[in-house]
């Protein structure tokens, strides 16, 4: 068949002016898309054709003692720069054109707009405000629109403000630091001065220190002396009296230590066997403590194991669940209902196959009759096997009602044996804890004071022998020097004598001269006293002029890293910048659309193209369904053909689309004609003009469910949950990533391909299936 001398091809030429209505069709997605995507095509580009109103009602006021007129100088900058299509009118026709339409937002400045700006550094500032009016009525997206030229504008007064003042806080700050540094150097001159003070008033005071401890010195020294002369003349008899019993004392010394020295080597071997002891027993009690650990160590792991094992038999039998006891009376009924059953259909087949009627439609149908005999041959073997079947089944039935009893017996004892096995496990664990915990204190009892208080006692008895050595040695030599102490005492009686003459007559002297020392030393005192309190209050001055000196210098050096320069100026009032980064650039509002109007043209068109031309009437009766099918094809597939192609040239074309990649979208945009086409095809020679109608509906779930125009988060639940099932929503995204993404399209295409492949067979059933039920509408000729 040639594809224009079509049987359906001839018939539509016959019809006027139905080749010009399908020429129409092929245009309708471009109609739809192009046009509407024209009219909004930039629209944030055309803010400035955006009608705003300004009423400035501020008056000037001082600030820093200069007048300011804040607010028409805002007024001018933004008429100046024209953010929006801004006109200064009065309060009353900011309102009318607000209420009318003529206006989408109204921008007020107060009248104490200025005065409460000059008021942010005061001890009561007041914030300057803006009034913003906007009448959303008349238009949402308006509404949004200059709701954020709004935001901007308050961010550039705010930072026009803040420049101002922050200029003033930088200047004073660098003043201040001038302050500070002036003042520093006065206070580092006081303390120069205060320095020299004090080291005349030191001097002095070293000098009074100097005399008051001479005198001091001399009145204690004389006081020691009268006592000591006194002390003298009376121990010069007690010390002739006391040789001859030092004497006495000498000699018995001197035998006590001959005795000390004989039994000395006795104790010191003793101390040694001590010392040597302690040291075995701090040795073999470090050992069994070593023992236990080790002993611990390596019985560790096959305690863990044995706890693992406790824990998963007991976990493997709390696991077991019985079954609930079956109904085995129902079941034997089911088994008994399905050899009835399969009795029952071989009793029908047989009744079929035994039919006169259907005897006679076999003669006629040699093909059938032969293709009944091999199905009603095997259908009888498998109802004989199925037979076997349901009678091994009753009998394994039988089998199973006798061991019931004794299943619900144990299922009574599970519960008694969980618990038993759980409470064992419990038990168990608890036993092994508590004797490597015994075992652990016992380790840490001998190591950390058993044998510590051994080694202790072998060090102690070391010093012992150590000791007893000395001893032995020091007695030798008290035993020499005994003899030599009484032989000094005779020579020491007799001196004793001569001194006690002499201090005698030294004595009567000492009265005048311990009273000219005392008075003296009081003089001296008294100026050390002055002196000292006069150098401490010089310093405690010092110290603050040099302290204040220092934080006046550190409070400069910390103002001079203040800069006040206009870059200072500038990042003070916008001291964070935003680094922005987009995978994917979107040039303009009618960029962003046009996936979603591609989608709706196609689809749109789809559904017109059902409605207006006839896929069930052809020219003569088909030979076929699939003939049938073809002639329609015929005409179908060069209409959405040039739906697709007409669409996207006219988008590069009129509109002026730039794709990342213009191959992929005349590819995507065939792939999406081709899946809408065949699904809505689908539907309308199913349903005929009730199709139409469901993918009226189809079209408007779609429009929401999509995502075309709004993130799919942003819709409710239902349309979240239909999104995944929609075609649209693969056309959309295909559209996308070919037009602003430039990644990869092959999932979206798969589906939408499996759709249209699915539809077209699908819809390929349905005419062979009307064709086969005579449902079909032809004209001859």
């Amino acid at each position: 068949m040639k594809f224009w001398k079509s049987a359906e091809w001839q018939r539509i030429s016959k019809l006027r002016g139905l080749k010009l209505l399908l020429v129409g069709i092929a245009m309708i997605p471009s109609i739809y898309a192009v046009i509407f995507l024209s009219s909004l095509w930039d629209t944030y580009g055309r803010l400035n054709h955006l009608p705003v109103a300004i009423v400035n009602n501020d008056q000037p006021a001082k600030i820093n003692d200069k007048t300011q007129h804040l607010g028409q100088d805002l007024t001018d900058k933004l008429l100046r720069e024209q953010p929006l299509k801004l006109r200064e009118v009065s309060s009353q026709q900011a309102r009318d054109g607000l209420a009318s339409g003529r206006y989408y937002m109204t921008i007020t400045i107060p009248k104490n707009f200025t005065r409460n700006a000059g008021t942010l550094l005061s001890d009561q500032p007041k914030y300057a405000k803006i009034a913003i009016a906007q009448n959303a009525g008349q238009s949402f997206i308006a509404e949004k629109m200059t709701s954020s030229a709004a935001v901007k504008i308050q961010d550039s007064v705010n930072r026009s403000l803040q420049s101002v003042y922050n200029k003033t806080i930088l200047s004073a700050t660098a003043a201040s630091q001038k302050g500070f540094l002036a003042g520093s150097d006065g206070a580092r001159q006081l303390n120069n001065g205060l320095g020299q003070l004090a080291d005349g008033s030191r001097q002095l005071n070293n000098g009074a220190q100097a005399l008051s401890q001479g005198t001091s010195t001399l009145a204690t020294g004389l006081a020691q002396y009268t006592q000591g002369v006194a002390q003298a003349n009376g121990g010069a008899g007690q010390l002739a009296s006391g040789a001859a019993t030092a004497a006495n004392g000498a000699n018995q010394l001197a035998a006590g230590t001959s005795q000390l020295a004989q039994n000395a080597p006795k104790l010191a071997a003793g101390s040694q066997q001590v010392a040597d002891g302690a040291q075995q027993l701090a040795t073999k009690l470090q050992e069994l403590s070593d023992g236990i650990v080790k002993g611990q160590t390596a019985k560790a792991s096959q305690l863990k194991d044995l706890e693992d094992g406790l824990t998963t038999l007991t976990q493997s039998v709390n696991a077991i669940k019985l079954p609930e006891t079956p109904d085995t009376q129902a079941m034997m009924q089911a088994g008994q209902d399905l050899q009835a059953g399969l009795t029952g259909a071989s009793t029908d087949i047989a009744q079929l196959a035994n039919d006169p009627k259907f005897q006679a439609f076999l003669a006629t149908n040699p093909d059938m009759a032969q293709r009944f005999g091999a199905t009603t041959n095997s259908l009888k073997g498998h109802l004989a096997q199925s037979g076997q079947a349901a009678a091994s089944l009753a009998k394994n039935l039988e089998q199973l009602k006798a061991l019931l009893p004794q299943l619900v017996d144990f299922k009574t004892e599970l519960p008694k044996l969980q618990a038993g096995v759980t409470q064992a496990q419990a038990g168990n664990k608890a036993a092994i804890d508590g004797l490597n915990g015994s075992l652990t204190q016992v380790s840490q009892l001998l190591s950390q004071q058993f044998v510590p208080a051994a080694q202790q006692l072998a060090t102690g008895a070391g010093q012992v022998n150590a000791g007893q050595q000395q001893v032995t040695t020091a007695a030798a030599q008290l035993q020499a020097g005994a003899g030599q102490l009484a032989q000094g005492n005779g020579q020491l009686a007799a001196g004793a004598t001569q001194l006690n003459r002499g201090l005698g007559q030294l004595t009567a002297k000492n009265g005048q001269l311990t009273t000219g020392a005392g008075q003296l030393d009081q003089g001296a005192q008294q100026l050390t006293t002055g002196t000292a309190q006069a150098v401490s209050a010089l310093g405690q001055a010092q110290d603050g002029t040099m302290t204040l000196a220092a934080k006046l210098a550190d409070g400069a050096i910390q103002l001079e890293q203040i800069h006040s320069q206009p870059s200072n100026v500038k990042a003070l009032t916008q001291p964070v910048k935003q680094t922005k980064k987009n995978y994917s650039n979107v040039d303009n509002n009618g960029t962003g659309m046009t996936p979603y109007m591609m989608s709706v043209g196609l689809f749109v068109g789809m559904i017109t193209f059902s409605a207006i031309y006839d896929f069930v009437t052809v020219a003569k009766k088909p030979r076929s369904g699939f003939a049938w099918w073809a002639e329609k094809q015929a005409v179908n597939i060069p209409v959405w053909i040039a739906q697709a192609l007409i669409l996207t040239t006219l988008l590069l074309l009129v509109d002026g689309l730039q794709p990342k990649n213009v191959t992929l979208l005349y590819v995507a945009a065939l792939v999406v004609a081709f899946s809408f086409n065949q699904f809505v095809l689908l539907f309308s020679t199913l349903f005929g003009k009730l199709g139409s109608g469901l993918m009226i509906i189809a079209l408007v779930l779609q429009l929401s469910a999509s995502a075309g125009s709004y993130p799919i988060e942003l819709s409710n639940g239902f349309f979240q949950a239909i999104h995944p099932w929609m075609p649209m929503t693969y056309s959309v995204h295909a559209f996308r990533e070919a037009i602003s993404i430039g990644g990869s399209l092959t999932g979206d295409l798969l589906v939408l391909l499996s759709i249209g492949v699915l539809s077209m067979v699908l819809t390929w059933g349905v005419y062979h299936w009307k064709l086969k039920h005579n449902n079909l509408q032809w004209s001859e000729g």
